[in-house]
């Protein structure tokens, strides 16, 4: 699908403030409701807005450590980083897992309430997977940002 600016603009505007009415958009489009209205749907039949949520701020809800745990896996075998993968998902401690390239596998985003919570989901739950060969953590001090707008 071609963007053009009007879309961009949109995409950047939604990034911002999804809540926003469409008339509001669409005073800051220079358009009517209508082809806003459009627009939105075009991008999200396209996948580009894939959908909407509320950001919740984790110390509000006693969630105070953030941890990136990088996993290595055992043996590169296509079976066992699908069921790594598998397991991940149904872990709600971890709030994004990648596959990386380096000296690890996978880097994971793991939010907790203390690092007794952290050290409970290491022992009783990470540590469990079998195909796991490795995991280094780092603590995370300080946000210095935090954004989950992509600029176009």
């Amino acid at each position: 699908m071609k963007l053009d600016e009007i879309d961009l603009k949109l995409i950047n505007l939604l990034q911002e403030d999804s809540n926003r009415p469409i008339k509001e958009l669409a005073k800051h489009l220079n358009l009517t409701i209508g082809p806003v209205h459009e627009r939105i749907k075009k991008l999200e039949r396209a996948n580009i807005i894939k959908k909407y949520v509320a950001l919740v701020d984790p110390k509000a809800l006693n969630k105070n450590l953030i941890t990136y745990c990088a996993v290595s896996v055992e043996k590169h075998k296509q079976y066992q980083f699908n069921g790594f993968e598998e397991k991940i998902k149904e872990m709600d401690e971890v709030v994004e897992c990648y596959t990386i390239a380096g000296n690890h596998d996978y880097l994971l985003k793991i939010i907790s309430g203390s690092m007794d919570d952290y050290q409970d989901f290491v022992m009783n739950k990470l540590s469990k997977l079998e195909m796991i060969l490795h995991v280094n953590s780092q603590f995370v001090i300080k946000h210095v940002k935090y954004t989950t707008a992509i600029k176009v």
